[in-house]
């Protein structure tokens, strides 16, 4: 049988970009692409986040459910592994009590447009994140770019599979890994590097 073709890589944000970004992004815009580049969650579920799913006593948001990108109408979340509390890191609790300061309450959603619906993702992509991009300088990506930053920067920074796999919420470590495998983290080089370094020590003449 042959082999499979060379896999195109998935286009992924870095901190620096998701920072400059961030810095750039008007509001709400800007609080739907933190929440997204922080925690890793698919642009549906950020956009059906409720104000319930906010706990600020524990630090936690909640994911239950997503919008869906063709009827912009709430639904379940993609498996069940995806229902899931997730941490607030304080920078992004920050964030998200300044977006309520200015939220009109008629809606339980976190995140309305100017009709009080839920906004639509492939709107948001074209009208404020591709053009931003360009505006940066910075290549091209969609949303799903930031839940690969996300991933990929976990695991660079030492993160096991099962923390990852857990942060995104995937069904099996197999499928976090067969994705984001590529990404060389932290303990990974050392281990490397010690193992080399040894090596030589022995090559010694």
């Amino acid at each position: 049988m042959p082999r499979e073709g060379v896999k195109k890589e998935q286009r992924s944000f870095t901190d620096e970009e998701v920072g400059r970004i961030l810095a750039a992004a008007p509001e709400p815009f800007g609080t739907i692409l933190a929440v997204t580049a922080v925690l890793g969650l698919r642009i549906g579920e950020v956009l059906a986040l409720r104000i319930s799913d906010l706990d600020f006593t524990r630090k936690l948001i909640r994911v239950r459910q997503s919008v869906d990108a063709a009827t912009r109408l709430p639904q379940a979340v993609k498996s069940k592994a995806s229902s899931a509390d997730v941490p607030m890191p304080s920078q992004l609790e920050a964030r998200l009590r300044a977006h309520l300061k200015n939220h009109d309450g008629k809606s339980e959603l976190l995140f309305v447009n100017r009709r009080g619906r839920p906004f639509s993702a492939n709107k948001l992509r074209e009208k404020q994140l591709h053009p931003l991009l360009v505006k940066l300088g910075i290549p091209r990506g969609g949303f799903h770019s930031m839940r690969h930053g996300a991933t990929s920067a976990l695991l660079a920074d030492g993160a096991t599979p099962a923390v990852v796999q857990k942060q995104l919420r995937h069904s099996d470590a197999r499928i976090t890994l067969g994705i984001y495998g590529h990404v060389i983290g932290n303990q990974q080089r050392d281990a490397v590097e010690n193992r080399s370094a040894r090596i030589e020590q022995f090559a010694v003449n």
